[in-house]
């Protein structure tokens, strides 16, 4: 099944089973009077993802053998499959920062930086949960020889050029593609219109929420008549939603000031456990938080943290393996 974008652009739209954000939009840029075909993101290594890709390729006539495949990032959801999928001969593009994390977290006994983990709070009984979790589990497990890609490249396909924009922060090398001529962008997870990108840190990538933001002030130069963003719809315009986005972690930040101003001491996931969330629409307490979204959302609460230490706006202490923060 498929949805016509317009001209020769169209969104497969690809299950992520047991997972809140529901779908992949993965984008496929049709060369309908010859040439390859450009796959942009895959979602993750299980049936269900890929029966709908496969299907939806199938009915667009979209043979693996004609087509390259276009990778805006490393999580999972966006390259399990890209090993099962590329063709011989098929290129698989994605930057190189998020390359060879890919390539690292593939090949290596725990991707999960589980004494990171525990530095930040969590119980062991929770820890033991990322062993199993959707980036290890989906994840491509065949190694790929990729073809690098970095800011200002120019990919050609479907008669579209198709600039590539670096917008670091979701992930180290998030990366967008630009049709000037057309003023389309293929968004990835950089901007997302109902849900906000998940910002968390990174092993070698310092002050990650500084990076997108300032990613989504350089985005925000290009004039897009249509974005195309990896998950879910679109609602208002481009810098209509990079002001609330940004304003987003504005909010977020005062918040964490204000409960760090009152209470001093605490570790990333206790100061998350006193944070306002939302899930599925709902404001669930700390316990009943689903430990899935607990790993989101004190990845993200670290990555705050990181913003706010960049700055010297707090200081941090490590005391028996676990850090703890407190206003400066």
């Amino acid at each position: 099944m498929y949805t016509h974008i317009e001209g020769n652009i169209y969104l497969i739209p690809v299950p992520l089973p047991d997972n809140p954000l529901r779908n992949l939009n993965s984008y496929v840029i049709r060369a309908e009077g010859g040439g390859r075909h450009l796959l942009i993101d895959t979602g993750f290594r299980r049936d269900e993802c890929r029966d709908a890709l496969l299907a939806g390729l199938g009915e667009l006539d979209v043979r693996l053998e004609d087509t390259d495949i276009f990778l805006t990032h490393l999580h999972s959801d966006h390259t399990g499959l890209a090993g099962d999928l590329a063709a011989p001969g098929a290129r698989v593009y994605i930057s190189e920062p998020d390359g060879t994390r890919l390539e690292r977290f593939r090949s290596a006994a725990n991707t999960h930086r589980v004494d990171e983990y525990t530095a930040l709070g969590f119980s062991a009984e929770e820890i033991a949960f990322l062993r199993d979790s959707p980036m290890r589990k989906y994840n491509c497990v065949k190694k790929i020889d990729f073809s690098y890609v970095a800011d200002g490249d120019v990919l050609e396909y479907g008669g579209r050029r198709l600039r590539a924009v670096m917008t670091p922060g979701h992930t180290p090398g998030h990366l967008c593609l630009y049709d000037a001529a057309d003023k389309v962008m293929f968004l990835g997870d950089h901007v997302l219109f109902d849900i906000t990108p998940n910002i968390t840190t990174w092993d070698g990538f310092s002050d990650p929420l500084g990076h997108y933001v300032h990613s989504l002030m350089d985005i925000s130069i290009y004039d897009v008549r249509l974005p195309l963003p990896a998950h879910r719809g679109i609602s208002g315009s481009m810098p209509e939603r990079i002001g609330t986005i940004i304003e987003h972690h504005g909010a977020r930040i005062r918040e964490m000031l204000d409960v760090l101003s009152a209470e001093g001491g605490l570790t990333p996931y206790e100061l998350s456990g006193r944070m306002t969330w939302r899930v599925r629409g709902k404001s669930p307490s700390w316990a009943d938080f689903p430990l899935q979204q607990k790993w989101f959302a004190v990845g993200e609460t670290a990555a705050h943290l990181e913003y706010l230490l960049q700055r010297s706006r707090v200081r941090c202490e490590m005391a028996d393996g676990v850090l703890r923060y407190y206003i400066n």
